[in-house]
């Protein structure tokens, strides 16, 4: 059942149904402002007859429509935020905007069987195997058929661009970690902060390694959270889930979070030499179906990427190929390649 809420005055959240990988929903944000209504996020193709229809419901329950938007912020480019953006700039004429780094997601969709050949050399160079390895890395393809097409942006967002919506002056605000492009808008007037997944009440957001992007997503996300945290949001309107208050203090605990994971992976890499996957077994003993496996795997290599960019640890391959980490002054082989995920 579709809900809609005021979560601020001139803001509406709209729950949009996910249930793929036991995500149930996404909120996406409507700003209603006289020179045509913005939304930030969009959802995806929940029904393949008619993709656009829960969107249309619940701007509808809201008070507006597709035909009154001008324009669509698009938080990152995963596709459970971005899957019906070419719909709606199809339906609506308005304009797309994303940030400038999206370019490296929008390149995987178009190619979506050489993302998972690349997604699969990784893992298996980090020791996953055999069936579990092939799980692991074609969750991809479970998100495709949701995307009935790839939008392409028709604004490229920096950072510091301003707009006003709803009644206020919003600030786009990069926050790569979570996903290279990942922007929050941001309102001085009165400490709002629509956050996407770069702030989540309940979970900590993973940071995931991939090769080819960054190559210290972790480092990135931590300097993004003080960013945020430095802002002193009163009200967070996040991605997933109800608003919540003091994003400062959430952002605060996410870093601890992550800070205690970074200790906790040098620790045991410094006790004995490990895979990444010794490390994921190791610190999620529980059993993981293939998409978790690929967010814990690629959260370690994230957390083992920031200690190989500050020189705390590295890298050799065994004669099997796969890499094995150990403390920097421990390595032998000098020859490593650039990035963790090579």
């Amino acid at each position: 059942m579709l809900a809609t809420t005021e979560v601020a005055p001139g803001i509406h959240r709209l729950e949009l149904p996910l249930g793929i990988h036991g995500v149930p929903t996404v909120s996406s944000y409507l700003m209603h402002d006289d020179g045509g209504d913005v939304l930030v996020d969009c959802g995806i193709a929940a029904d393949a007859e008619d993709p656009v229809g829960a969107l249309a419901a619940a701007l509808e329950l809201a008070g507006s429509s597709l035909d009154n938007l001008a324009r669509l912020v698009v938080t990152h480019a995963h596709i459970d935020h971005f899957g019906l953006a070419g719909e709606v700039m199809r339906v609506s004429g308005g304009e797309l905007w994303m940030h400038e780094a999206t370019s490296l997601d929008l390149a995987k969709y178009a190619e979506p069987d050489e993302a998972v050949d690349r997604r699969t050399l990784m893992l298996a160079d980090h020791g996953l195997y055999g069936p579990e390895l092939t799980e692991t890395s074609e969750g991809l393809l479970d998100w495709m058929p949701v995307m009935p097409s790839i939008a392409q942006p028709s604004r490229l967002l920096t950072g510091g661009e301003r707009f006003i919506a709803g009644g206020r002056t919003w600030e786009v605000v990069h926050t790569p970690g979570h996903s290279p492009g990942h922007v929050c808008l941001w309102s001085a007037g009165d400490r709002l902060l629509c956050s996407g997944d770069h702030l989540l009440q309940v979970v900590s957001p993973p940071v995931t390694f991939e090769r080819g992007f960054d190559p210290d997503p972790m480092g990135r996300y931590l300097d993004s959270l003080d960013r945020v945290r430095v802002l002193g949001p009163e009200l967070v309107l996040p991605g997933h889930g109800p608003p919540f208050r003091d994003g400062a203090r959430r952002a605060e605990a996410i870093e601890r979070n992550k800070r205690r994971r970074l200790a906790q992976v040098r620790d045991m890499v410094e006790s004995a030499p490990r895979t990444v996957t010794d490390l994921t077994t190791e610190l999620f003993r529980i059993s993981l179906t293939g998409p978790q496996r690929h967010f814990a795997m690629a959260e370690v290599l994230a957390y083992l990427a920031y200690h190989e960019a500050r020189g705390v640890l590295e890298r050799a391959r065994r004669p099997d190929g796969v890499f094995v980490w150990t403390p920097a002054d421990a390595a032998s082989d000098t020859t490593r390649p650039e990035e963790v995920g090579s």
